[in-house]
């Protein structure tokens, strides 16, 4: 069955079609849209249905996929580095997260309800009381690796729930989970969090840890902690026994660097939410889309002017390293446009010069925002000059 993206586009070409005296027209528009067809941003669920490796697809056998640790035997420093990144750190066990370690007592009230999530020995509890009615849940798994936040899940009659309380770093306290009723609860339950629907509990699982669902089956027990060498790059058992049997056989492991601008950023957006995932889905979530950033780059006038592997996610991020926050680090990056001389993106004139500065361009062109649901600012990927007065979304 075609995409929504594929299927506006074949209706777009067409629609050409049924015009005669359009025949030279029409045979240029229909090399043009399926020439620049791998240009275009995509939904996720088609990038998963196109055959393939892809993040969160789930498709591949668990026997395919190797011993987490086996990557690190060749690849010591890049496994060392991307130990300490947050997508690694995105999905822990309550026993190896850090912001649980650091406070193992937290506390909130709402209406009536009193909050403890206490985490010991024993593991960690989320504890909900009205009155004399207290009741316990113990959690699973912790989710974010607490850069924002964190949000606790926890089982239960085979059903995940999502905790109504987060950990906030801005308030190093617990309050309300962002995307969760705001309104007091009336229920017990109500109190313990959300329910999330099945295809929903497999979609944060795919994000937020590796193996969760293999041979198309979801099975959270077994998943591996975090987003891992193979979560990204791929199953890895082949590769790793063609590299150490001395067979001379070659299997190559799957590598993101190699893809087009417009592909590689759908490929971060399989859990950063692409600009087809955002656009398609016709929802004005206002301030929150600052939070989805393959979205809010591809937004931005030098990406519509024509995709360029110097404005990919991986073009200033490296994610198998922290994330840099000295925003001069990034000046390199936008400078190898922005210099006077140089073509970008196959156009035909220099892009412009900025008139203000060539140092810490970031911090100009790509403003912060508050997310008032996520208790933090982020950064807006949509590049641009913004002027005094400007307002999120423009």
């Amino acid at each position: 069955m075609l995409g929504r993206t594929r299927l506006f586009l074949y209706i777009a070409v067409l629609l050409l079609c049924v015009v005669p005296s359009l025949q030279t027209q029409i045979r240029k528009s229909r090399e043009q849209a399926l020439g620049q067809y791998r240009d275009l941003s995509l939904e996720t669920r088609e990038r998963i249905e196109d055959p393939g490796w892809w993040p969160t697809k789930g498709d591949a056998a668990e026997s395919e996929y190797a011993d987490p640790g086996a990557c690190a035997e060749c690849h010591r420093d890049l496994a060392a580095a991307q130990h300490e990144t947050p997508m690694y750190k995105a999905g822990r066990r309550p026993d190896d997260a850090e912001v649980l370690e650091r406070h193992p007592n937290l506390t909130f009230d709402e209406g009536g309800f009193t909050y403890l999530l206490k985490s010991g020995s024993n593991g960690t509890t989320l504890t909900v009381g009205r009155g004399s009615n207290v009741e316990s849940e113990k959690v699973t798994w912790a989710f974010g690796e607490g850069e924002v936040g964190q949000t606790y899940l926890f089982k239960k009659d085979q059903t995940y729930l999502e905790s109504r309380v987060s950990y906030y770093t801005t308030l190093n306290a617990l309050s309300i989970t962002a995307g969760q009723r705001v309104d007091v609860p009336s229920t017990m339950e109500q109190a313990f969090g959300k329910p999330l629907q099945w295809q929903e509990t497999q979609s944060c699982f795919a994000c937020h840890t590796t193996m969760s669902t293999t041979s198309n089956t979801f099975h959270a027990d077994s998943a591996v902690p975090g987003v891992t060498c193979q979560a990204c790059h791929g199953p890895g058992a082949n590769h790793i026994k063609a590299m150490t049997g001395g067979s001379g056989e070659k299997a190559n492991i799957f590598n993101p660097g190699v893809l087009p601008p417009a592909t590689s950023v759908d490929f971060c957006g399989a859990c950063h939410r692409t600009w087809a995932d955002i656009t398609l889905d016709m929802v004005d979530t206002g301030i929150i889309d600052v939070r989805f950033q393959p979205y809010r780059l591809e937004n931005s006038r030098c990406w519509r002017a024509g995709a360029d592997a110097r404005i990919t996610c991986v073009a200033c991020h490296d994610p198998h390293r922290p994330l840099v926050r000295d925003l001069s680090t990034y000046d390199k990056n936008c400078l190898s446009c922005h210099t006077r001389g140089v073509h970008a993106g196959g156009l035909k004139a220099p892009v412009a010069i900025c008139k203000v500065s060539t140092a810490h361009c970031v911090s100009c062109h790509m403003p912060k925002y508050v997310v008032p649901q996520a208790r933090a600012s982020f950064t807006d990927h949509d590049i641009r000059i913004v002027h005094p007065g400007d307002r999120f979304p423009e």
